[in-house]
C-alpha cells in the first residue's frame, strides 16, 4: 500500500547528518523490524526533514505519527508524547526541532490554512541541544530513547486500529 493512501501513518523526522537530530529516523528504522511493519492500513516512513512536503503525507489520513526531535530543557532521551491540535493552538511548550526553516508546527498552521489535517501526534525525543556539526553519531542517552518510543507508538496504534 503506498503511503499516500494507507489511513494510518508513521513518519520519522530528522537529519541523520545532523547527529541527535537523526532519532526520528533510528527509530523508524526500529519500528520496521516490528510486527507493525506490513500491518495492513499502516505505513512507516522516513520523512526527512519535514519541510512543507509533510503536507503531502499528511493529505488522506486518518492518523498520523510523527517522530522527531525537540528541545524542552528536559533530560535528553526523554520521550513525550505531543497532540498536533496543542501545537496549533499554542498550548504545548515543547520546540519542536528543524535543521532547515519550517518546524512541524509551522508546517501544520500552513496546513490547516490549505487542506484539512487528520489527527496528529508526535512522539518528541529530547535531544539536548541542536548540533552545530555534521555527524551521523546519535549520543547514548539520546539512543536509549528508541524502546520508550517504540513502546508508545505501539500503544498508540493499537488504539488506532
Amino acid at each position: 500500500m503506498s503511503i499516500l493512501h494507507s489511513p494510518v501513518r508513521i513518519l520519522g523526522c530528522g537529519s541523520p547528518l545532523m547527529g541527535n537530530d537523526g532519532i526520528g529516523i533510528r527509530i523508524i528504522e526500529a519500528l520496521k523490524k516490528t510486527e507493525l511493519e506490513g500491518l495492513e492500513g499502516l505505513d512507516i516512513a522516513d520523512a526527512g526533514v519535514c519541510g512543507l512536503d509533510l503536507l503531502n503525507l499528511l493529505d488522506g489520513a486518518r492518523k498520523v505519527i510523527i517522530v522527531d526531535a525537540v528541545l524542552t530543557g528536559s533530560r535528553p532521551g526523554s520521550v513525550h508524547r505531543i497532540k498536533g491540535r496543542d501545537l496549533l493552538e499554542g498550548s504545548e511548550p515543547h520546540t519542536l526541532v528543524s535543521v532547515h526553516d519550517l518546524t512541524i508546527t509551522d508546517v501544520l498552521r500552513i496546513g490547516e490554512q490549505i487542506q484539512s489535517l487528520p489527527e496528529v501526534i508526535v512522539i518528541g525525543i529530547e535531544i539536548g541541544e541542536v548540533a552545530t556539526e555534521i555527524s551521523t553519531d546519535i549520543s547514548p542517552e539520546v539512543l536509549r530513547s528508541v524502546d520508550e518510543a517504540v513502546k508508545l507508538i505501539r500503544e498508540e496504534v493499537s488504539c488506532t486500529f
